[in-house]
């Protein structure tokens, strides 16, 4: 198989795993009923993730035909070569920010739901007094 053919096949699979997982998201979101902003981030989170897996896929196919081509050239010296690391680095610091953004509202959302508990816990002890 040649180096375009590879290339289409792993294009298409990641394609495909990138639908299954935004979909699984998209039904666990709903089955955990998850507020809207937390399942917002989360699926923020696994878009850059994706992106990022298809950037090191495209970075790892250009460095693997530069190594195929007759030049004798270092990969890192290639223009588009650089340009991908660049990308995946900024989508990287993407990443980590959302993560961030994740947990906060993950936070968020686990002392709300302590909130209640603690309300009838208190109201409970009232009527037992």
């Amino acid at each position: 198989m040649n180096a375009i053919e590879l290339w289409k096949r792993v294009k298409e699979t990641l394609y495909t795993t990138t639908e299954a997982v935004v979909e699984r998201a998209h039904k666990l979101a709903e089955k955990t009923k998850e507020s809207a902003e937390v399942a917002k981030a989360k699926l923020e989170v696994k878009r850059l993730e994706i992106k990022i897996a298809n950037k090191f896929a495209e970075l790892g196919n250009k460095v693997y035909e530069l190594s195929q081509s007759a030049k004798e050239e270092n990969p890192l010296q290639n223009e588009e070569v650089k340009k991908l690391i660049e990308d995946i680095t900024k989508l990287n610091e993407a990443l980590t920010q959302s993560q961030a953004i994740l947990e906060k509202k993950q936070e968020e959302e686990a002392k709300q739901e302590e909130l209640p508990e603690t309300t009838i816990e208190a109201e409970t002890t009232k009527e037992i007094e």
